[in-house]
């Protein structure tokens, strides 16, 4: 089951449920209890499966140098892993947990260049979850020291890397009495903490980020004030100095945004879902250099956007899954500047996308598949050859696992 990043069930659980389903987060997701992170109703599916995969993560170089990351389960403790396409096939490539026992994993990588390329996530001992971040050298992957701004919960979810001295992470903590966001800087020699804005009295996350320059980046997530209040979009932005919350639409009922992606400073997309109040529907927000905005979004029902990948303004990917009362279906469409494209996944995508990625004459498609309702996970990539999306076979498929 695909970790929650994004806030799409956990944004409407009640505060008091939050701090022990953030803390455990990880052993939730494995627990095959739950759909994979796409719109609420759950449904019960008993004990979890003892192997399963999670694929949340992904970054191209070239066409021969693609990075994802996620977390792996078998017989134990879930673990971060990391695969690597060479432009023939997808080889696995180990990654350090580090000191947590109880659980890890890895939630976004992206790249400055083939041998400097960061990870992010976290992992869990007893009664706490902290930060992990990984590097890549060109060689092996390093875990590099991380700051905390709880000693408790903190998480994160998102990356984006700018340059060698320039990258930011994304997530949340939970503070004294509520959870707030978190946002953490690379500056070349150290990761430090750096305040963002935390608008709401109860739940502030953030879950996805993107870096025009250094002077402008964007970060999207939601916020809820209590209990009795649902949860609202939020996104916050970097001018070079500080975080601030942007103005942003929030339709229906409840409303989250779980990626972004910033092409340029006029042109940035961001993707989540909304409760009309009958179903959950694909929620696409776009900034065109003023103001946030609605826009046609894909035409789907009990949906969610967990991913969004654009070219420009007449090429933009999003992805999520739909479900239709028996499981979660891929749910992958594309924008031409006119109308949405539903294209259809190669046979068997009945998990959830996790990531898209739309780099020169590659499209990829990551995320999960199940042969059944309960699970367990198993990693699937899928390639747009731009006709049709097809099958790439990869270590953790369950074929191979």
């Amino acid at each position: 089951m695909a970790k929650e990043r994004l806030g799409s069930k956990r944004a409407n659980l009640p505060l008091t449920a939050w701090r022990p389903l953030r803390i455990a987060a990880i052993l939730i997701l494995l627990t095959g209890c739950f759909q994979s992170s796409g719109p609420p109703g759950g449904r019960s599916c008993g004990p979890a499966p003892s192997t399963q995969v999670d694929l949340s993560g992904a970054t191209t170089i070239s066409a021969s140098d693609t990075w994802i990351v996620g977390l792996y389960q078998n017989q134990g403790p879930a673990v971060p892993f990391t695969e690597h396409w060479d432009g023939h096939a997808w080889t696995a490539v180990d990654a350090p947990a580090g000191p947590w026992v109880q659980a890890a994993h890895l939630s976004a990588v992206s790249a400055v260049g083939t041998r400097d390329i960061w990870a992010v996530g976290a992992g869990q001992n007893t009664g706490e979850e902290q930060t992990l971040i990984e590097h890549w050298d060109g060689a092996s992957w390093a875990i590099v020291a991380s700051p905390n701004a709880s000693v408790r919960t903190n998480d994160l979810a998102a990356l984006d890397v700018i340059g060698a001295n320039d990258a930011w992470a994304v997530g949340d903590y939970l503070g004294t009495v509520r959870d707030l966001a978190l946002t953490e800087h690379w500056d070349g020699a150290h990761w430090t903490l750096v305040d963002a804005e935390d608008p709401a009295a109860g739940i502030n996350r953030l879950s996805g980020v993107s870096a025009v320059s250094p002077t402008d980046v964007w970060a999207v997530g939601f916020r809820r004030e209590s209990d009795s209040t649902s949860p609202q979009t939020l996104i916050e932005h970097w001018d070079g100095l500080h975080w601030k919350v942007a103005s942003s639409p929030s339709p229906g009922r409840t409303a989250s945004l779980t990626s972004v992606h910033a092409v340029s400073a006029g042109d940035v997309w961001a993707v989540g879902n909304y409760d009309n109040g009958n179903t959950f529907l694909p929620l696409v927000e776009h900034w065109d250099g003023a103001s946030w905005t609605i826009e046609s979004s894909p035409q789907a029902s009990n949906a969610t956007m967990q991913a969004v990948a654009a070219r420009g303004p007449k090429d933009v990917w999003v992805a999520g899954a739909s479900s239709q009362g028996h499981g979660d279906d891929w749910l992958i469409q594309h924008w031409n500047g006119t109308s949405w494209m539903q294209t259809a996944p190669a046979q068997g995508a009945t998990g959830i996308v996790n990531a898209i990625l739309a780099g020169g004459d590659d499209t990829w498609a990551i995320g999960t598949y199940r042969t059944t309702v309960c699970g367990p996970d198993w990693a699937l990539i899928q390639r747009w050859d731009g006709k049709a999306w097809t099958y790439v076979p990869s270590p953790h498929d369950g074929q191979q696992a």
